[in-house]
């Protein structure tokens, strides 16, 4: 995977985005609520994974830095002024090629996370669509389990409220 120099070669990268591209992307996607702005972020992850000069201790460690630096990215986007500053063309949840298809499940269940305050909807994503226990979410976020735990039970009874029509967020 790694070379000899420290470098990544092709077969690497090409491992990295069959596997993590369509999780790093509909994660972005859960912070930006964009699709353009989910890739450039996700492409700036593996920009950044180019950049890493170190090899990863085992997979769980490669995963959660892939996560973690995509939080960080969606993070400083939304913080930076330019983002401030823009108005989305999108106004509605649209499905496209990069994993977000019907083979993944009812969209209105997406669409409902989607509505979630960021805290929850950043949990229910990465324990269900990435399958991360508590313990990893709290590595990949930097929240302690304890939190992460509350925001995943409260995150889940929100949901239930939406998806039962009980609630509008």
């Amino acid at each position: 995977m790694y070379s000899r120099a420290g470098t990544i070669d092709d077969e690497y990268i090409r491992y990295i985005l069959e596997t993590y591209s369509a999780a790093i992307i509909r994660l972005c996607y859960t912070y930006t609520r964009n699709k353009d702005d989910a890739e450039d972020m996700a492409q700036e992850v593996f920009v950044e994974l180019m950049r890493r000069d170190e090899p990863f201790a085992d997979k769980n460690h490669e995963k959660a830095w892939l996560l973690r630096t995509a939080v960080n990215k969606c993070k400083n986007l939304l913080k930076s002024s330019w983002f401030k500053r823009t108005v989305p063309l999108e106004d509605e949840y649209t499905e496209y090629d990069n994993g977000l298809d019907k083979a993944e499940g009812d969209n209105t269940v997406m669409q409902a996370v989607l509505k979630l305050p960021e805290k929850y909807r950043t949990v229910i994503h990465l324990h269900y669509f990435n399958d991360l226990s508590i313990k990893e979410i709290s590595a990949v976020t930097g929240k302690n389990s304890a939190t992460v735990g509350t925001q995943l039970a409260r995150g889940r009874e929100l949901l239930k409220n939406l998806l039962k029509g009980d609630i509008d967020l």
